[in-house]
This record gives structure tokens, sequence and C-alpha cells, in this order.
């Protein structure tokens, strides 16, 4: 159920929001309280200022109240600017300024929007609850308006809503200082403000219900985390064991997220299930976590598992990492130029249940495997189904050898016919790709002359015979309209020196380069470029050339001899 409402409507009432313990701390700075107090300021020309979406979760134990599944940071930010009101109203009524009313201004403002009266109890509430860390801060220091002795050693989260309050303190006072009226303050609040600050309100019923609604919101470009989602019913698991036990579920989560740290919480999430269990999509992934995992002592060995193979999986895409030695760095830089990741499932099932030495065949047939796939343009979603099929056969022991898992890898071994078409034939464009195209070239270079040169040389240089931007002087060889097919044909490139290329004047014709070529000790622009004219028919023969070339080069030790 959603509703479009606005803060008088959500927080002026008599609700209860509870921040779950274990979601994460306040986490606004500066910046976001500008933000607010400017989107605030400028109210009374745009009348209302759209905040995004509420979500909450109906809390089963207490009537008119609800857990806060997204929205917590606006939330405990208004509540904070709304205390910041009291305090200002508070202080006018010491310094003799229409105190009666001042004062009781401030207590019906925090009775409306700051806390809930019980009349069985006969006191009064705060209307929301902050998470573990926030707490008790919010409520013995900033709710009471006390000032903590020590700014400095509070914990970050805390010092960031201590300073939320004196940002939001020192505002109201500079707006109001040639004017400290009580009632336009309460007006400023209540109808500005109060009126003005909108919210879409989403309420659901159960944590599933309520990952349905970030994948909605997810689909219109809000930016929810899933990997919250997950965290906050892991940690809700753990919880029942007590204190103790959440604050080692806390912990564990907190190295996991502070190992993944640039990649997607919820990707590596998603590719760890699929290297044990039926391929998820991300979807799917909640429900199928949530149907697996039912007790606190799974959820530990869940976090205990993401926390092991996490230092492995920050390091797929950093070949250079010390975990890996001088071979599997050569194959995961191929993976990488690849922008492989379909084949993480069964990586981290490898290097779970298989010897090291296992694990090293197996990126090397991965890397040819992914090369003849990528080029040969083939679908990634059938990659991945394919390859967490073969995970799963590893975790569970099915495939216990490199040479097992490879043979099962053979749908997506592209057969020599289809691979040497395909290159033939392919487009990649060195603005986007240039690591990978001269890897290819490298890699062919090597082949032709007997040689072994290194991809990351940085001498060898990508050389575009017909120029990336031709000059009138190609113009008849390659009518303008065509030059765009053409200029990122594999059959376009060839290898120079890197002094020889700096030297080498793009809008020469191709007689005059062909001269220079001659020199070069690369095959690629000396043997290869041997032609009395370059013209797009050459470009097609020498890349037919090379694709012959290529399908000695990336062939499987296993697979070869079966297709």
């Amino acid at each position: 159920m959603s509703q479009f409402l606005n803060l008088n409507t959500i927080i002026g009432n008599g609700k209860s929001y509870f921040v779950p313990i274990f979601q994460r701390d306040y986490s606004w700075d500066k910046d976001d309280w500008e933000d607010l107090w400017n989107d605030i300021e400028d109210l009374p020309n745009v009348k209302t200022h759209y905040l995004g979406y509420l979500v909450f979760q109906i809390a089963q134990s207490e009537e008119e109240s609800y857990w806060v599944i997204d929205g917590q940071q606006r939330l405990t930010t208004l509540s904070i600017l709304v205390l910041a009101i009291t305090a200002v109203l508070k202080k006018w009524a010491h310094e003799g300024i229409d105190t009666h009313d001042n004062n009781l201004r401030s207590e019906k403002i925090w009775e409306r929007y700051l806390g809930n009266f019980s009349t069985s109890k006969l006191s009064s509430k705060p209307k929301l609850a902050l998470n573990r860390n926030n707490d008790d801060f919010y409520k013995s220091y900033l709710m009471n308006l006390r000032q903590p002795p020590v700014l400095s050693k509070l914990k970050p989260s805390q010092r960031l809503m201590q300073k939320a309050f004196d940002y939001y303190f020192e505002q109201l006072n500079e707006k109001f200082k040639d004017n400290p009226s009580g009632a336009d303050l309460a007006d400023f609040l209540e109808k500005t403000i109060g009126n003005g600050i909108v919210f879409t309100q989403i309420i659901v019923d159960t944590d599933l219900d309520a990952f349905k609604v970030f994948e909605t919101l997810n689909a219109r470009g809000v930016k929810l985390s899933t990997a919250d989602l997950l965290k906050n019913f892991l940690f809700k698991l753990t919880s029942q064991l007590g204190d103790l036990d959440l604050e080692e579920a806390e912990r564990r989560w907190q190295n996991i997220n502070d190992i993944i740290r640039a990649n997607d919480l919820t990707t590596f999430i998603r590719h760890y299930w699929n290297s044990k269990y039926r391929l998820e999509r991300q979807p799917t992934l909640f429900k199928a976590i949530k149907h697996q995992i039912t007790s606190p002592e799974s959820a530990f060995a869940f976090l205990d598992s993401l926390e092991y193979i996490s230092q492995y999986y920050t390091a797929f895409d950093n070949p250079d990492d010390e975990i890996w030695d001088k071979e599997e760095k050569i194959h995961l830089r191929v993976l990488n130029l690849l922008n492989v990741t379909t084949c993480y499932s069964l990586m981290m099932a490898a290097i779970n249940h298989l010897e090291r030495k296992e694990l090293k065949t197996l990126l090397r047939e991965l890397a040819v495997i992914s090369f003849r796939y990528n080029v040969s343009n083939k679908n990634p979603n059938e990659a991945e189904r394919v390859f967490s099929r073969v995970a799963n056969d590893i975790s569970n022991a099915s495939i216990t050898t490199a040479r097992d898992a490879i043979m099962a890898l053979k749908p997506l071994y592209e057969s020599d016919k289809n691979f040497e078409q395909a290159f033939s034939t392919v487009v990649i464009n060195t603005k986007r790709k240039k690591d990978l195209v001269k890897y290819i070239l490298i890699k062919i270079e090597n082949q032709i002359a007997n040689k072994d040169y290194q991809p990351e040389d940085a001498s060898a240089t990508i050389e575009h015979i017909l120029p990336e931007n031709p000059g009138s002087i190609w113009d008849d060889l390659f009518p303008v309209d065509i030059q765009e097919d053409y200029i990122y044909r594999l059959g376009n490139y060839g290898l120079l020196e890197a002094s020889v290329n700096k030297k080498l004047d793009s809008n020469k014709s191709f007689s005059e380069k062909l001269k220079v070529y001659k020199n070069s000790a690369y095959k690629l622009c000396n043997e290869y470029c041997n032609y009395d004219k370059f013209d797009p028919k050459t470009i097609a023969l020498r890349q037919d050339r090379m694709a012959k070339i290529a399908k000695s080069i990336w062939k499987s030790a296993y697979l070869q001899s079966m297709i």
C-alpha cells in the first residue's frame, strides 16, 4: 500500500517507528544537511519538496508501530531538525522572550513530532527508535537537549548526529535573529516544513514484500540496496542468540563489506550463492536465501563462507593481487580484458573445493573458452547457467577435478569453424578496448614470429593502418560513408614500436606508411602488410589470415578433440 503524504501526517501523529537494531548507523554529513536546509528555504517559492520513498514494515508486536526498512537517514535528520527548533524556543524562553508561550510551544511540538504519550503509563516515549549504536545517544542527549561532554569520544555516527543538531540550531538562530518570534518559528515548522516536505509512504507486511518493493523501486531508478535487506535478514536470525552473537555477525558483515569495497555486495552474494545452489537472478535471490537459511547457525555458516571467499572474489578483477601466482595472473588478465564475470561462481566453487593446481588448470581453460565465446558474441546468460551448473557439481562433489569441470563446459566451447568465422569479421574499438586489442595482436605476433612478447610491454603500440581520422588521401579507397565500418576491424590493426609510431604521420598514404612498416621488428606490420594497396578487401583478407592463426592460439587442451 502506497500513499503520498507530508511530514505532518507521517510523524505528526500517534505512530511509532523503529529502525532495526542492525541497520547501518546514521551517516548524513554537512552536504546532506545543507541540501535539505536549502530545499526547506525554497519551500515558500515551490510549496512542496519531494523527499522520496519511505518503506515501512508493520511491527506485529505493537499497535501503530512500524519498522523503518528504508528512510531512516531522512527521518532521523528531520527529527533532529525538529529538536533544534524546540531548543531555539527554549533558548528564547530562557532569555525572557515570551517565556511562557515559547516553553509551551516547545512542549507541544515535542508531543506532536517527537514523542507519544501513553495514557496507561502516564509518560511519553520517543516516536523514533534508532539502531543499537545511535539510539542511546539520541534518547539520552539529543532528545533531552543535552550537550555531550567530549565530542571526540563519541562514535562517528553519534558525532554526525550532534553536528547535525548544531548545524540546524545555528541555521534557525540565523534565520530568526532579527525576529525571534515563537509563533513564526512554530508556523515555519507546521506550515512550511510539515506541509511542504512530502514522501511516498509504502507499508509492507513481510520481509519478502519489502524485497519486492525494493525491486520495483530499483526498476524505476530509485537506488535501494538489496544487500541491506539481506543483511537485516541475517542479523535478525543471529540476534536470536543474544547481543554477543549479533555483534559477531555485525563484525563479519563489516569485514566482508570492507573487503568487497568497490564491488557490488549483492552481486558478490549472488555469485557465491550460484556457486552452491541453483542459479538465481537478483529478483529471486532474497527469497532463495530466506528459504535455505532458517536458523542462527545456518546464518553464521553463510557469513563465515562469505567472509572466506570474499578475499578471493575481490582479487578476481585484480590479477596483480599477491594471492595469485604468475600463471594464474596471466589467465585472470585475459578474463579481465574480456570483462567476464559470469564464470565467477565456478571460480569460487573451484577455490573452495579443488586443489590449487586444479584451479590453475581450470583458469587456463576458462580464459580460452571465454575468449572464443565472447569473440563469437554468444549470450552471456546462457554461459552463466552452464558455469553455475558446473559450480554446483563441484560444490556437491559430483565433480572433483579440473578435467571433469572442463569437459562439462563443452556446450560453451565454440568450434573452430564458428570461431574462425566470427574472428574474421569481429570489430573491437580501441577507444573502449585498447588493452584487449593489444593482447590479441601480441598473441598473434608471438605465434607468427615465434616470440614471447608480453601484452603489457610498453614498447609495442597499436597501429591503425587506415587511420582513426583519415585524411582525404584515403577517400578513394575508403569512401567517407564506409570508413567507420573498417577503422576498428582487427584486420586494420598492426603493431609498431612506440618510438616509430610516435613519429609516423597518421595522414600518410599506405605506400608511405609501408616504407616505415618494413623497418619494424613486428611481423604484423612488415610481412603482414606487404600489399600493393590497402582497401576494404585487403582488410578482410588480412583478418581472414589472422583468424586462421587465432584458432590455433586459443584452443582447449581438453575440448579441442571433441569438436
